[in-house]
């Protein structure tokens, strides 16, 4: 029952640790001659450098298309690259190639998926590529190993005054959202031959690496204005065309003859040139070690020396303390403060991903998702504007269980990623869980922050038990 009593009391204990900021209060002595708790709160120094990073792994169906210049972050520009899943089956009953009308590229997003000025006018240049894109895919990717200006297929002017207004609700905090769609009209050679060649080879059509070989899709790009980067939802080409019957009656029907999905390569080409005013600063920074920037989707990224082997030997020196027979690391909380920047025009990245810098590439190619052991994520907290990793005492205890515990500069040497984070809900008749399925570089739109490195806090909450007299 007194074992019971303990566990109870330290269970509670570790509760009040973890929902309250103010810590100072705990460390006595629960009972002198079997277990103390200690809290260590002070906060062990933090440094880091700001690396500048040209490229990331970016296979997507959500294309960020334009070109946007912003103070305190540079000017980015954004095209992509895509192939296409072919539809299975085209009713091809009474229909000619001299029945279709026009073939169009339709790309739709919604208000929120816009970054600048909504009204900046544009120019949206598409080519046909002349081979299949391989992977590995990353941004840095050359457009012009994959197509020719020659095989320009499409000019369209947009803007989002111009563009198509087809849906609109309101969102749960009250805001209108709009769902708008930008059309393009593409020749209709395209159209008729691809018709053609489904009537001629309708098995290609079942097997997309079949159907690249035939049309290895097409290359976006704005080559017209400045002002705006759209994140696209949703990517699709539709033939229109006209049916008539034996009684020579016309209907006037569309099908969507290919699509935008993950089965397919897919990939955003990014061109990112840092404005002098964010150089000045990272120099400044990393000189100092005491701030870093994270910046997305490519640019510069918060390289940082994690204390693990101070942690350790503050563990080990607990340990180490006359009449102790065991010593447990119970809680390590992580947060770090971002720079208060009242003039930000970008939002911080919603996620940062806490990962070892050696592992980064790894990660991403083998399409891993944090084990918070090895990784793990913070969530941006806008109103306390900080970053909470939350508790990460599995790092250090997958250090310590290791044949040779020694920390090595790779255990130190951490990179902290924007990422994007999906999750998926499942309702059982007992409970709702929800997981992560996938983690991805952050490629939705432009975003910047600047994190505070002297303002982290890490909290140590372990154990220690004596023995009994």
């Amino acid at each position: 029952m007194k074992i019971l009593k303990y566990l109870a009391v330290l269970c509670c204990s570790i509760s009040l640790i973890a929902c309250n900021d103010e810590i100072s209060t705990l460390g006595s002595s629960l009972n002198d001659s079997l277990i103390e708790i200690t809290v260590d709160s002070t906060s062990i120094k933090l440094t880091g450098q700001s690396v500048f990073n040209d490229s990331i792994l970016g296979r997507t169906t959500d294309p960020l298309i334009g070109n946007l210049t912003v103070k305190g972050y540079g000017n980015l520009r954004s095209g992509y690259l895509t192939q296409f899943m072919p539809t299975l089956n085209i009713d091809t009953t009474n229909v000619t190639p001299s029945t279709l009308d026009s073939i169009k590229l339709y790309l739709s997003y919604y208000n929120q998926d816009l970054t600048g000025d909504s009204l900046a006018p544009m120019v949206l240049n598409i080519y046909t590529l002349d081979k299949t894109i391989k992977s590995p895919l990353y941004t840095n990717i050359n457009p012009l190993d994959y197509y020719s200006p020659d095989n320009l297929i499409a000019s369209h002017p947009f803007g989002s005054s111009t563009e198509g207004f087809i849906d609109k609700n309101n969102s749960t905090d009250g805001n209108v959202v709009t769902y708008k769609r930008i059309d393009v009209t593409l020749p209709i050679e395209l159209g008729y031959s691809i018709f053609n060649k489904y009537k001629e080879d309708p098995e290609i059509f079942s097997m997309p690496s079949e159907f690249a070989k035939f049309f290895p899709g097409i290359y976006m790009d704005v080559t017209y204005g400045n002002g705006r980067m759209v994140n696209i939802k949703g990517m699709y080409m539709t033939m229109h065309y006209r049916a008539i019957d034996n009684k020579g009656e016309i209907d006037t029907l569309s099908y969507n003859y290919l699509g935008v999905t993950p089965e397919v390569s897919s990939i955003n080409h990014f061109t990112l040139t840092p404005d002098e005013q964010l150089q000045a600063k990272v120099e400044a920074n990393n000189l100092a070690g005491n701030k870093v920037i994270a910046q997305a989707p490519v640019g510069y990224i918060p390289i940082i020396k994690f204390p693990t082997g101070n942690i350790i030997k503050k563990y080990q020196e607990k340990l180490e303390e006359s009449g102790r027979i065991q010593n447990i690391l119970n809680y390590l909380s992580f947060t770090i403060p971002v720079v208060a920047d009242e003039n930000a025009q970008l939002n911080p990245p919603k996620y940062l991903l806490f990962i070892r810098a050696s592992q980064v590439k790894d990660f991403f190619e083998q399409k891993l998702i944090p084990d918070d052991i090895s990784t793990m994520y913070a969530t941006y907290d806008k109103g306390k504007g900080v970053y909470n990793f939350g508790d990460i005492s599995n790092y250090i205890r997958s250090i310590l269980k290791r044949d040779d515990p020694t920390v090595t500069e790779d255990d130190e040497t951490i990179a902290l990623v924007p990422v994007s984070v999906f999750t998926e809900t499942n309702t059982s008749y007992y409970e709702t869980t929800t997981s992560v399925v996938s983690v991805t570089p952050y490629s939705a739109s432009p975003a910047i922050v600047e994190l505070d490195l002297e303002g982290a806090q890490i909290k140590i909450i372990y154990t220690t038990q004596k023995p009994i007299d």
